[in-house]
């Protein structure tokens, strides 16, 4: 696999990953619990998405 398919594939799965997640926070909200852990797990994955993309381009056009 090739480094960009491979960061395509890994920003594909955080992305699922991250809507289980977004939607873990919505059933704690709606049931009025706290939903604190899931939304600093959710704050860590928009980061790493954020180097993962940075890394994506830095791929796909190389300078």
């Amino acid at each position: 696999m090739t480094k960009l398919a491979n960061l395509n594939f890994r920003i594909a799965r955080l992305r699922y990953q991250m809507s289980g997640v977004q939607s873990d926070i919505r059933l704690l909200t709606n049931a009025g619990l706290d939903c604190a852990n899931a939304s600093m797990r959710l704050r860590r994955m928009q980061a790493d998405l954020l180097v993962l993309i940075a890394e994506r381009e830095v791929v796909a056009c190389p300078a």
